[in-house]
């Protein structure tokens, strides 16, 4: 696990094409941004871990990267 720090406004760009924008703080919530290729369609970790049959998985989340 890698921790960065940011602030509102600034970046992390992941792989080279996922990029990860600060939107706002508050005392209990971040709200970020997220850009990228419509290949990469975003899926929230608690909703996944939710999920115990593994063919329930997306297939975008199981391939492999070769």
């Amino acid at each position: 696990m890698k921790l960065i720090s940011r602030a509102v406004g600034e970046q992390v760009v992941i792989d080279g094409h996922v990029k990860v924008t600060v939107k706002q703080i508050d005392d209990e919530r971040i709200v970020l941004a997220i850009e990228s290729s419509l290949f990469v369609p975003p899926y929230r970790e608690e909703i996944i871990a939710r999920r115990s049959d593994p063919q329930s998985i997306p297939e975008t989340l199981t391939r492999s990267s070769s």
